[in-house]
């Protein structure tokens, strides 16, 4: 398995990391949110501040191709994991970021070929954003596909509106998948909670920005100050159930007007 993914799978189910030695070891609190630092490809600087940083993944984003990129960049000296965006996205792309140690790709619904889906070896991540209707929303529970990466639209503005809101719970409640999210220099921190109430079990933080240690930071800081547990809305099931007959004050024909000649 991909090691990002594990990582995910290890937050979902809760489980704390111990410390130390025997039976008496202590433990530490575990972050309740993975970080991804999305570098852009080529870019050392970047890629040493994100593994100084403490980032959990590193993300390469550019447009080379895959052998360009991962030679260029290379796996983090610290044995982070680390992932390639590719759109584009051939299958033969994808076995040449394998051979490299890649651990996970980011795809296009509309970029990549099909025959990626059959690629093993790497952790495979889609990502969409509101414009995905709905019938091709549900589609991605089925794919082969190990996560979903939720993207806002290009010229959208922060901080979340209740409809962006509105947008990513239809895309994480639909797709049946692991679930991260883009959090663009725009995106105010306090926006980090509202998204891990959806689901989101890991942030992809983008370090192009001029002080990217600053931001690595500020969004740890508000992952490490999240609640305990989830807070869910109660829904009023009596709100959306039909009223019967009786209690809409129509009741049932009385049977003198229904034997009417």
């Amino acid at each position: 398995m991909s090691k990002l993914l594990d990582k995910l799978e290890t937050i979902s189910e809760g489980r704390a990391q111990p410390i130390g030695f025997g039976a008496a070891a202590s433990r530490e609190k575990r972050a309740p949110m993975l970080v991804v630092a999305a570098v852009p490809s080529g870019n050392a600087k970047l890629n040493a501040a994100a593994e100084d940083g403490g980032a959990d993944a590193v993300l390469i984003i550019g447009d080379r191709k895959a052998e360009q990129a991962s030679r260029k960049v290379g796996a983090p000296k610290t044995g982070v994991p680390w992932g390639a965006s590719l759109n584009p996205a051939t299958a033969q792309a994808v076995r040449e970021l394998v051979e490299a140690k890649c651990d996970f790709v980011v795809l296009s619904p509309a970029g990549t070929q099909a025959a990626v889906l059959r690629e093993e070896g790497i952790g495979k991540i889609l990502q969409v954003d509101s414009s995905l209707d709905d019938n091709l929303v549900r589609a991605i529970n089925r794919l082969d596909v190990d996560a979903v990466l939720l993207a806002p639209l290009k010229g959208e503005v922060f901080p979340l509106t209740v409809q962006q809101v509105m947008a990513f719970e239809r895309l994480a409640a639909a797709a049946g998948k692991y679930i991260l999210a883009a959090i663009p220099p725009e995106m105010p921190v306090e926006d980090v909670e509202i998204l891990w109430g959806l689901g989101a079990g890991a942030l992809v933080v983008d370090l192009a920005v001029d002080k990217p240690e600053d931001r690595l930071a500020e969004v740890k800081q508000a992952i490490q100050k999240l609640p305990a547990n989830r807070k869910r809305p109660k829904s009023r099931m009596s709100a959306s159930l039909p009223l019967s007959r009786e209690w809409s004050g129509q009741g049932e024909p009385d049977e003198e007007e229904e034997e009417e000649d």
